[in-house]
């Protein structure tokens, strides 16, 4: 390479990392002014970072209902001579699932539950505010059955029955 940009850090005037990389580009691609390019494609980017936040997340919450009904199928094929013997078999499949849908609800949304030492042993009722989508009890349940080991029932509007898969 020829020019001022042999050595970025050499000679009268030092400069930045970003400015080497623009002029280093700039020789490489035989584009002049590339930095305004670049400034312009950083501005889209953060311009358009809402509206890819926005589709990422009910993304990844569609594909790990997926991935859940995909892991029970294989459990379901892999422990089918199991089955006649045990008296339940789906244990290690709740536990897997919980322990996934736990996760997401910790890493994406900070899920917690508080107050589970009020669940009596026996029969109880849990009322879920209006608002409460699918998702929220799905991370219910799993963070529920990760805590108490204990399954739970739900009463629900039509639209909880009409997800996908």
């Amino acid at each position: 390479m020829t020019g001022g940009n042999e050595s970025c850090t050499a000679g009268p005037t030092s400069m930045s990392y970003l400015t080497c990389l623009t002029y280093i580009l700039e020789e490489w691609t035989g584009v002049e002014h590339i930095g305004d390019y670049l400034s312009y494609a950083f501005y889209i980017l953060w311009l358009l970072f809402p509206l890819v936040v926005v589709f990422v997340l009910p993304g990844v919450i569609v594909i790990l209902f997926y991935v859940s009904i995909l892991l029970l199928h294989i459990y379901k094929r892999k422990n089918e001579l199991k089955e006649a013997y045990s008296h339940d078999v789906w244990m290690g499949a709740r536990e897997m699932l919980a322990t996934l849908w736990d996760g997401h609800g910790r890493i994406w949304h900070g899920y917690e539950l508080h107050g589970v030492d009020n669940i009596p042993p026996g029969p109880g009722l849990i009322v879920f505010y209006h608002g409460a989508t699918p998702v929220d009890y799905i991370y219910f349940s799993a963070r529920l059955h990760i805590i108490k080991k204990r399954g739970c029932s739900v009463v629900a509007d039509h639209f909880v029955f009409r997800l996908p898969g």
